[in-house]
């Protein structure tokens, strides 16, 4: 299978780039970068997809990918965060695109063929370092106790099906509530703090668990924008 060489890849930015000044090529090389890794991943994705519908195991996949069945996982986990996400992807932090990703994990642990707004707050506590988990940790809320209210409103279920989990309505709001907060909190990327934010806007369980404990709205974003003066810029 041939792929475009590098000189192809010159010449179609050299003679496609209407800017032919040394920055509007690195801006235009910049773009082509991004569409060929989000097409190549597509492309991969969808042949895993394939793969996991035929019964191949994670493991035999991550053999054909040469790397673990963890990784395998993991890098489809991401790619279906990355799809949700959509444009913009680049504005979320490592540790929020991680946060959407676990989300999944979560819900295949609950037994759920969804993912819930539930799923997405407790997919926070994660990575406890990141500014999410700090927030609900240090207001009372810690992930045990999470988990706890979680299971007081929904019951596990009986296993989550093969394939990928769909994004429930008011979480796939949650996401773009995430976005808006970080647009206006003036700030140019979307962290875990600004999913917490965004769980804190829609209506769903993880906003009744929040609630009963106390985190409004306006109580979460005070304790977001302390903490980010006192941090500096979340990751």
């Amino acid at each position: 299978m041939a792929a475009p060489s590098f000189q192809e890849l010159i010449r179609l930015v050299e003679t496609e780039t209407e800017d032919s000044s040394p920055l509007g090529r690195v801006r235009a090389a910049s773009g082509l970068a991004r569409h060929l890794a989000e097409v190549g991943d597509a492309t991969l994705g969808h042949f895993v997809d394939e793969a996991r519908g035929a019964g191949h195991s994670w493991s035999q996949i991550g053999d054909a990918l040469g790397v673990s069945k963890q990784a395998a996982q993991q890098k489809h986990l991401v790619r279906q965060a990355s799809s949700l996400i959509g444009s913009g992807v680049e504005l979320f932090t490592p540790r929020a695109r991680n946060a959407v990703s676990d989300a999944e994990a979560v819900a295949r642990e609950w037994g759920h063929d969804y993912v819930g707004t539930e799923h997405l707050l407790l997919a926070l506590y994660r990575d406890p370092n990141g500014l999410g988990a700090v927030v609900l940790v240090e207001s009372g809320l810690g992930g045990d106790r999470a988990a706890e209210a979680v299971a007081q409103r929904v019951e596990r279920g009986g296993g989550a099906r093969e394939g990928r989990l769909p994004f429930a309505r008011m979480a796939t709001a949650a996401v773009e509530a995430a976005r808006s907060a970080a647009a206006r909190l003036g700030h140019g990327y979307v962290g875990t703090e600004h999913l917490l934010i965004g769980l804190d806007r829609v209506n769903g369980v993880a906003r009744e668990i929040l609630e009963q404990a106390g985190l409004t709205p306006e109580l979460v974003d005070q304790r977001v924008v302390a903490k980010l003066a006192f941090r500096g810029r979340a990751t």
